[in-house]
């Protein structure tokens, strides 16, 4: 072997001329991975039934283009920006790329639990199952406007034709069987215990709801029910199996958070 080929210099710079090229090829194939965006049929279609849904048809062959032209610049636009760094620190990116993980954690199949333990779920929240009373209610409505005492002009209606008495209403002047809360939310406390607490077939006193003044009477009372399970079985599955994505989801995000060491700096 020649001297020359044995001098370690020669050895060193041949080393670093290798690793040199080495770098330069691997630079050079990762800017080019870098550089390709991909546009999968699959998303194509994906974009293609968005519009369709939106509008009610397919996109026309223009239209198409326009859609992955558009999705090629929200892609190019996103990459720069991560290579730039503009995502870092920001709240926004930060929530949704987080919410989204939190989609693919609740994502996963669940298989449904065998009869005895959906029904020990079951009698664990049994209350949470029972149907609560509910009344139907007949109301005529006093309007504030154009009344200089809506309370007074209700308090002195002759209610014996309630259909045509007081002023229109947004909704029928006969209210279904309905419960406690679901009266307090559509008109307020006051109409909700004025239902709850009348006699039956007797009008109350006026009441105030967010709309105005109210006089009312109970025209049916459903009774409550205790919880059964055959008749809610379809209800207590779902609620079961969305507790069952949540406990996952959380079990999944404590395993994540603790690969972490959490610092708090000062």
């Amino acid at each position: 072997m020649p001297k020359l080929l044995r001098d370690p210099l020669i050895h060193f710079l041949a080393f670093g001329l290798a690793l040199f090229l080495g770098h330069a090829l691997w630079s050079a194939w990762v800017t080019r991975a870098e550089r390709e965006l991909v546009v999968d049929t699959r998303e194509i279609a994906r974009q293609s039934n968005l519009f369709a849904v939106e509008n009610g048809r397919p996109p026309t062959d223009t239209e198409l283009q326009g859609i992955i032209l558009s999705f090629v610049e929200e892609e190019v636009l996103a990459r720069e920006a991560r290579r730039l760094g503009l995502d870092a620190g920001d709240t926004v990116v930060r929530r949704r790329l987080a919410q989204k993980m939190r989609l693919l954690s609740d994502s996963g199949a669940v298989e449904p639990p065998d009869e005895t333990e959906l029904r020990a779920w079951f009698e664990a929240r049994r209350e949470a199952y029972a149907v609560p009373e509910r009344r139907g209610v007949e109301h005529v409505f006093f309007s504030d406007e154009g009344r200089a005492d809506a309370r007074a002009d209700a308090l002195a209606a002759d209610l014996s034709d309630w259909r045509g008495a007081g002023d229109p209403f947004i909704v029928d002047r006969r209210l279904p069987p309905t419960a406690r809360l679901k009266l307090q939310q559509d008109y307020g406390g006051a109409f909700a215990r004025a239902a709850f607490e009348a006699r039956p077939e007797t009008w109350s006193e006026p009441v105030r709801s967010p709309f105005g003044i109210h006089r009312l009477r109970v025209s049916e009372i459903v009774p409550a029910r205790a919880p059964e399970f055959n008749a809610s079985r379809a209800q207590i599955l779902a609620d079961w199996t969305q507790a069952e994505r949540e406990r996952r989801a959380a079990e999944d995000l404590r395993e994540r958070v603790a690969r972490y060491d959490v610092v708090i700096a000062e």
